[in-house]
């Protein structure tokens, strides 16, 4: 069976954008460059908006899963929550991967860290997504940090 993310029930106030590489040392090994990168543009604001707008590609070379370039082809709910570190989720549907598949639903999480003066040895955003075929079968995933000098803002409304 596969992997079963709650969805929410209602699109908020939400904005995001930016992008970055991260990197999963743990998976490299099989010759991949164990990274993903993701740029990223969407929102929703409830008192204009009828549907959230935007979207994001994503660029993943790692084992244990299906490389390629995916994009978002529709968001159906976006949701964010916190001022100190925003944090938004995304979910809808996707294309893409080295093995075009049919049918891709995809979550994303990314967590605004830096919303403050940027740091060294500050915590870095974590992004995360995983991307599922329509019989429910991981494709692709993958959640870490994003790599300096990689930035994503998140407003939450």
């Amino acid at each position: 069976m596969g992997l079963s993310i709650p969805a929410f029930h209602v699109s908020d106030g939400s904005q995001v954008k930016g992008g970055g590489m991260v990197l999963i040392t743990s998976r490299k090994p099989g010759g991949f460059a164990g990274t993903f990168t993701i740029k990223i543009a969407a929102g929703f604001n409830p008192g204009v908006d009828l549907y959230p707008t935007g979207g994001f590609e994503l660029k993943v070379d790692m084992n244990d899963g299906v490389n390629g370039g995916y994009k978002s082809t529709s968001i159906e709910l976006i949701n964010s929550h916190g001022k100190i570190n925003p944090t938004v989720f995304l979910t809808g549907r996707c294309s893409g991967g080295s093995r075009e598949r049919k049918g891709l639903r995809y979550w994303l999480m990314i967590a605004n860290n830096q919303t403050r003066e940027v740091k060294e040895d500050g915590t870095p955003d974590i992004v995360g997504f995983a991307i599922h075929d329509r019989t429910g079968a991981r494709i692709a995933y993958g959640t870490g940090p994003l790599q300096p000098p990689g930035r994503i803002q998140v407003k939450a409304e």
